[in-house]
C-alpha cells in the first residue's frame, strides 16, 4: 500500500491493504450510528465497531497506539457507550489502554436530546508503547474552541476534530517518519497534521459528500498537493 494519500474508498477495502502490525498509529473516530445503515439496531452496529477495533489491533505495531475518538449518544432509550465497546474490544485483542481523554468542543449543544453531546470520549491503547507525557497530555479534560470554519460546508462541519487535538496526539504517541492511519479521515485534519509533522499519513472516507467538501478545504488540498483549480478541472479523485 502506497502511504501518503487521502482516499474516497470504504475503509473496509483500505484496511484489508494495510500489513499487520506496520502502522504506528492508528488514529480514528468511527461514524456515528445515525451515519450508516445499522440505523437503530445497536447489536449489528457494536458489532461493526468490535471487527473495526480487531482490525486496528492487527495493523498497529506492539509499541505503536490506536486512539479512537467518539460521541456517546441515546438510541431506543439506551445509551451506546461507544468508548466501553472499543476498550472491551481492544483489550480482548492483547491491548492495554494507557490514557483516556474528554475532548470537549466548546460550542452549544444544538439538538433537543439531551444525549446529544458536545464532547468525545477518546481511548488511548498499545501492547508495550511508551507515552511522551507533558503539557496538555497531563490533562484528562481537554477543552477547545471549535468556531465553525466557514470554508468548510455541509456535512464535513460535523466531523472536525480540534486541530491541537490531532498535534497533541500525534506529538506524543508517534516520531518523525511514522506512519499514521486514518480509515474514516471526513474531513482530513488528521493526515494534514500528520502531514505537517512530517509523518507518513494513510486514510480515506467513504462519503462522497464529505470527501468532496473536504478537499475545498484548503489545508486538505495542499495534503493532496493540488490547488482548488487542479482539483476542478481533475474531479473527484478515487482509489485505483
Amino acid at each position: 500500500m502506497e502511504w501518503n494519500q487521502f482516499l474516497l474508498c470504504d475503509a473496509a477495502d483500505l484496511m484489508k491493504e494495510v500489513e499487520d502490525k506496520s502502522v504506528d498509529l492508528v488514529f480514528s473516530s468511527l461514524p456515528d450510528i445515525s451515519q450508516t445503515h445499522f440505523e437503530k439496531d445497536t447489536v449489528s452496529y457494536k458489532e461493526f465497531q468490535t471487527n473495526v477495533m480487531k482490525e486496528f489491533a492487527r495493523m498497529v505495531k506492539d509499541d505503536g497506539f490506536v486512539v479512537v475518538s467518539q460521541t456517546d449518544r441515546k438510541i431506543n432509550g439506551e445509551i451506546l457507550a461507544n468508548h466501553i465497546t472499543y476498550s472491551n474490544a481492544l483489550s480482548e485483542c492483547g491491548m492495554k489502554m494507557k490514557d483516556y481523554k474528554i475532548v470537549v468542543r466548546n460550542e452549544p449543544v444544538d439538538k433537543r436530546d439531551m444525549y446529544y453531546f458536545n464532547y468525545q470520549q477518546c481511548v488511548i491503547f498499545t501492547r508495550n508503547g511508551t507515552i511522551k507525557r507533558s503539557g496538555d497530555f497531563l490533562k484528562n479534560i481537554l477543552i477547545y474552541n471549535t468556531e465553525r470554519i466557514g470554508n468548510i460546508k455541509g456535512a464535513l462541519n460535523s466531523f472536525m476534530w480540534p486541530e491541537p487535538f490531532c498535534h497533541m496526539i500525534i506529538d506524543r504517541l508517534t516520531k518523525e517518519g511514522d506512519k499514521v492511519l486514518d480509515p474514516f479521515a471526513a474531513s482530513g485534519i488528521s493526515l494534514q497534521v500528520a502531514k505537517e509533522m512530517n509523518r507518513k499519513y494513510l486514510g480515506c472516507e467513504l462519503s462522497k459528500e464529505v470527501y468532496d467538501n473536504s478537499l475545498f478545504n484548503l489545508s486538505t488540498l495542499d495534503i493532496m498537493g493540488m490547488t482548488e483549480d487542479q482539483f476542478q478541472l481533475m474531479g473527484t479523485y478515487t482509489r485505483h
